[in-house]
């Protein structure tokens, strides 16, 4: 049995499997220090927003980077690949997106379906909640604005490994510093549909 260099083992950790070679980048672009992408996976109906930072730290990717990004993706894939339909857009770590993170965790602390003292969601699994959470139109809206222009729609979002802590774990959390224990990462997918 061959096993992987503990190097190899940690980056699979941090940056999820690695790109594989069938795997193209259909739509790339700066967002500060990171580069944010588009790939589309070889013969998979998925896409996958990256965000990389070169000193594999946490980036802060804002709303407009990820539209922008998205427009040029959707428009190549319009052209580049007309009979090809994608299912899902994943968007990796949630916690590289702080308007998201930010939108979670006020959510969540302003709902009395979230208990702040445990951590917890009164009635289903964290992973549930999160994704309901993700997929209200507040979010899903203008996410789907670039998409729709060329033919797709996102019909809710998945979400597992939901990390719960204080507002200190937020990205640019700049409002009071509240006892409460709130979701601020997981990683996340959003599901897509082509319109007939």
């Amino acid at each position: 049995m061959r096993v992987c260099p503990i190097w190899f083992c940690c980056l699979v950790v941090l940056f999820g499997s690695p790109t594989r070679a069938d795997d193209r980048v259909i739509a790339a672009s700066a967002a500060g220090e990171c580069a944010l992408r588009v790939e589309a996976a070889g013969n998979w109906p998925s896409l996958r927003l990256r965000a990389l930072h070169p000193r594999v730290e946490r980036c802060e990717i804002e709303q407009a980077a990820v539209l922008q990004v998205l427009e040029e993706a959707f428009a190549v894939l319009g052209s580049a690949e007309p009979g090809r339909v994608f299912t899902s857009l994943s968007f990796g770590r949630l916690v590289d997106y702080p308007w998201l993170v930010r939108f979670l965790a006020e959510s969540a602390a302003a709902d009395r379906n979230w208990d702040t003292v445990s951590g917890r969601p009164k009635t289903v699994h964290e992973n549930r909640y999160v994704a309901d959470v993700l997929s209200r139109p507040e979010i899903v809206g203008p996410l789907e604005a670039p998409l729709r222009r060329h033919g797709y729609r996102i019909v809710g979002a998945s979400v597992e490994k939901v990390l719960i802590g204080g507002f200190d774990n937020v990205p640019g959390w700049d409002g009071p510093r509240r006892k409460a224990r709130i979701p601020f990462d997981a990683q996340t997918w959003f599901r897509l549909e082509r319109n007939p």
